[in-house]
Formats: structure tokens, C-alpha cells, sequence
């Protein structure tokens, strides 16, 4: 799926304005996709809010995104929002065709269209999770483990947040209520108990299960290695 050493070093000038459907693009702007660095880029007052949150599930088993931007009527108050959710899970052989050879190793896509009301109750519960508050820097996440990223454009101004299982964070953030309006057929995997140092490796690279481990690091700003232009 993605060769950590590699995609430390290459990613950092890589940018994702969404996330790719193929494991080849995906391995090489991953990092700018989780940390947010399109979302910082563009960010600045007057544009709608934005939100991108990821759910690790255990990388090669499944990875969850999701794009939320928000929408305003003519008198600036909100008025509904667009919910793009993306999936990925181990590659399904199954889904190969002549004129889709990638299938396989593609991600489930889904929209939603939520009101007002339905907008405004996810972005509180976004809120009241501590999804808002400050990066937590030196945190560490791990591909083999489960967490939530969120980046932001709110109010013209970027943030980013992240959390871990077990962390008490995690928990209280966990958005179960994401899960049932998301729209995608595929169901979210829920944490489990997890060893992110796993101490059966082969002897070709470090691989588990055919997967290249890899860590996220969290900076007082975001991620690091992504360039925030300078918020960083």
C-alpha cells in the first residue's frame, strides 16, 4: 500500500486536493491529503468552512475520509452542507474488470447532502468531541492502529487535531453519528485492541501482512513534513 521510507521523504512535496483512488498516487500525497495541507493553503475568511476527518481503522483493513464543506444562503447563515465519504479496504480481486483493472484496489465513494440543522448538529458534535481544540504536537499515529484526524478551514483560519486509540481522546471524539449519515454501503470498523510493534516481520522490507508499518507525526500546526506554506 505505501512504503514508509519513501513516502516520509517524498510526500512532503506532494499535495492532495482529495484523496486518490489509485494505491500509487494515494502512497505519494497521503500524508498532505491526513494533514490537511490543501485545506491550509487555501484557507482565508470569506470562503465556506471545511472539514476533512480521517478514520484509521487499521491501514490495510480499512481507512475511512471524509470532505465536509459547508454551504451559506444569501444572508451568510448556513444552509446545509456536502458529505463526500471515501473508503478503502483490502483489495477485492473480485472487482476486476477489462476496463477497470485497478478496481480491486479502488476506494467506495459516497455523497450525502445534509441541511442546516443536520449540519450544524455534526459540526457541534465535532466541537463537543474536541475535534476543535489544539494540535496535540509529539503525537504519534500509527498505520497498524486507530484514529481520527481533523483538519479545518473555519471562520478563514486552519486548525488540526488528531487522536489515538486507547487514548480517553479518542473515545470521547468517536463519531458514531458520522457513521449513520455517511451513505457509504461499506460499515466502519470499530476499535479493537491493536499491537502497533508487531514482533513478526518478513524478512523482505519489515512487511506485516503484506503491509509497510508507518507513523504519522503531529506538530503544534499539523502533521510534519507537510508544507502548510509556512504555517508549519
Amino acid at each position: 500500500m505505501i512504503v514508509a521510507a519513501v513516502a516520509a521523504a517524498i510526500t512532503a512535496g506532494c499535495t492532495a486536493s482529495g484523496p486518490a483512488g489509485d494505491p500509487i498516487t494515494r502512497s505519494f500525497t497521503w500524508f498532505d491529503y491526513v494533514g490537511g495541507g490543501n485545506l491550509a493553503r487555501s484557507c482565508a475568511p470569506g470562503i465556506p468552512d471545511r472539514y476533512r476527518l480521517v478514520y484509521n481503522a487499521v491501514f490495510p483493513e480499512q481507512v475511512r475520509t471524509y470532505d465536509l464543506v459547508t454551504r451559506e444562503d444569501n444572508r451568510g447563515r448556513l444552509s446545509g452542507s456536502t458529505l463526500v465519504t471515501t473508503v478503502w479496504e483490502r483489495a477485492n480481486l473480485a472487482r476486476i474488470t477489462a476496463s477497470r483493472p485497478g478496481a480491486p484496489w479502488g476506494p467506495t465513494e459516497s455523497r450525502t447532502d445534509l441541511g442546516a440543522a443536520q449540519t450544524a448538529a455534526l459540526i457541534d458534535r465535532l466541537a463537543a468531541g474536541g475535534g476543535f481544540r489544539p494540535a496535540p504536537a509529539g503525537e504519534r499515529l500509527h498505520s497498524l492502529g486507530f484514529y481520527w484526524t481533523v483538519a479545518r478551514c473555519q471562520d478563514g483560519r486552519f486548525g488540526f487535531w488528531a487522536a489515538e486509540a486507547p487514548d480517553p481522546a479518542f473515545t470521547a471524539f468517536h463519531l458514531q453519528m458520522l457513521f449513520s449519515i455517511d451513505g457509504n454501503p461499506v460499515p466502519p470498523r470499530e476499535p479493537r485492541p491493536v499491537v502497533t510493534n508487531p514482533p513478526i516481520r518478513s524478512q523482505d522490507g519489515g512487511l506485516v501482512n503484506g503491509h509497510q508499518p508507518f507513523e504519522l507525526t503531529v506538530s503544534k500546526s499539523g502533521l510534519v513534513g507537510v508544507d502548510y506554506d509556512g504555517r508549519n
